[in-house]
């Protein structure tokens, strides 16, 4: 029996019940979720002669969403047989996936199109020369093939590989990202009111979020923002939420169903890292008092040199290659310092890292230490803290609305696109992003009721250096006016949009 045979037909029952799809663990555990995730037509994969990337951290939802493409196949009239789904979630070689779609080919001749899931390809190194030789030997012709992987920085150089050596002039190459959920989603997903209202203003749509987002960035607040506001106190009571779960499904769920998030899912959340990690050559024991190090920095600038503090690695260097490397882990982002003289980032200065989703912070922040949710909890009831953990919350969406905003091809850490800036006084704003129009916004969090004239002087500053006369966003607790040239916008408003 060929090497891959019997393994394709148990990982595809769909070829002799096409309503065992129905059945597969992944479909009825979205099913029986309390918060449905809602996927936009963005992550979708169009028939044709394609080759997808999907990346995302392990358990985000890659694969629930190869499950639903392939029912929604099914359910269009794709013949069984034409869908192909196989996981490598242990090591393997790149003549592996050759090998696996060639015997899927000699199993199921015939003209149709073929649709071809290769789930976790980055539990193989240099899986994009597998692909290549199949494109090489034109074995990808009339196929939409999809590839996922944990490893951004995999899947990310593979794919440009791809792109650049590819044979078939008619084979595309897209590379596309699937992050935690974003606040809006949450929200939106959670709550009937909150998604009724967005469809009533005409901002259920992603392009529609991102026009008013603009606005914001602007200095002003269209009126349909302004129609959110209302719903500040609601919204807050879900923004507290979010920022215990953050937007992996999993969590998400536990907390709407049992009210907390159980000590294990924080274990089994560190247990995939440490394994990822090590895959990326990461040593567990410099690895995580990084990671502890960087729960404490959050909302500071810091340097390489002061995250060594508790390992016993001797170089910054070494910190600087862990650093990146958790950011192609979808773990980490790292900012830098915008040069307002040069439009640039100062890369030998200090620098921001935040988790790319809140729960990441939570478990880092409680790795080792007993009854992990109420201590997340009891963060969010302290005046000092809670502050930072709203700029932690901020910082994920930044990233992706920069990468909305430039339409940027690489939407993992966007360093050149998403800053903080200090000036020669010391007055800092927390980020500041490219708009995609050739210019850049400040964006300052103030979690407070009250914005004072005081509280403006690194945005005034800001646009000094930067030879702005107004513009730019200051995320308050539950105020929303303009002023001065700006737009003040509860947080939880602003992240729902961003």
């Amino acid at each position: 029996m060929p090497v891959f045979e019997s393994e394709i037909r148990i990982a595809n029952p769909w070829w002799v019940d096409a309503t065992s799809i129905d059945r597969d663990p992944a479909i009825l555990d979205a099913k029986r979720a309390p918060v449905k995730r809602i996927l936009g037509v963005r992550h979708r994969f169009a028939a044709g002669d394609h080759v997808y990337t999907l990346r995302g951290p392990r358990r985000v939802g890659k694969t629930t969403l190869l499950m639903t493409e392939i029912r929604r196949l099914l359910g269009e009239g794709v013949p069984p047989r034409d869908i192909l789904y196989y996981s490598f979630e242990t090591e393997g070689r790149p003549a592996d996936i050759y090998v696996l779609v060639t015997e899927y080919h000699a199993m199921n001749g015939g003209r149709g199109r073929k649709f071809i899931f290769l789930d976790e390809v980055t539990g193989i190194k240099n899986w994009d020369k597998g692909v290549k030789k199949l494109l090489d030997r034109g074995s990808l012709r009339n196929c939409t093939l999809v590839a996922t992987g944990s490893h951004a920085a995999d899947v990310a150089s593979s794919a440009a590989q791809l792109y650049g050596r590819r044979t078939e002039p008619k084979t595309g190459i897209s590379d596309r990202v699937l992050h935690p959920m974003g606040f809006g989603e949450y929200a939106a997903a959670r709550d009937e009111t909150v998604r009724s209202r967005l469809r009533g203003l005409s901002l259920d749509g992603r392009d529609a979020r991102i026009e008013a987002v603009r606005s914001i960035l602007g200095g002003e607040l269209p009126g349909p923002v302004r129609d959110l506001v209302p719903l500040v106190d609601t919204l807050n009571a879900h923004f507290h939420n979010y920022m215990l779960s953050g937007g992996m499904p999993g969590t998400v769920n536990r907390l709407a169903a049992e009210g907390h998030v159980p000590d294990e899912d924080y274990g089994a959340y560190l247990g995939r890292t440490y394994a990822d990690l090590a895959r990326s050559g990461l040593r567990r024991e410099w690895a995580s008092p990084i990671l502890k190090s960087v729960t404490k920095s959050v909302g500071s600038a810091t340097s390489w040199q002061s995250l060594r503090a508790g390992t016993d690695i001797e170089s910054p260097r070494v910190i600087e290659e862990y650093a990146h490397k958790m950011s192609d882990l979808m773990l980490l982002h790292v900012l830098y310092r915008y040069n307002a003289s040069e439009d640039d980032s100062k890369r030998n200065t200090l620098k921001k890292l935040y988790f790319c989703d809140p729960f990441f912070f939570n478990a880092w922040a409680s790795a080792g230490l007993p009854n992990p949710f109420a201590r997340s909890e009891a963060a969010l009831g302290d005046e000092l803290r809670v502050g930072l953990l709203v700029e932690q919350v901020v910082a994920c969406h930044m990233v992706r609305l920069a990468s909305d905003l430039c339409a940027h091809s690489d939407p993992i850490g966007l360093f050149d696109s998403v800053f903080y800036w200090k000036s020669g006084k010391g007055r800092e704003v927390d980020f500041v992003v490219r708009t995609g129009d050739g210019g850049v916004a400040p964006i300052e969090v103030k979690w407070q009721s009250r914005v004072r004239r005081d509280d403006l002087h690194g945005m005034f500053d800001f646009r000094k250096a930067a030879g702005r006369g107004s513009g730019g966003a200051v995320l308050s607790r539950d105020s929303a006016e303009e002023r001065s040239g700006m737009a003040i916008v509860p947080a939880s408003v602003f992240a729902l949009l961003a």
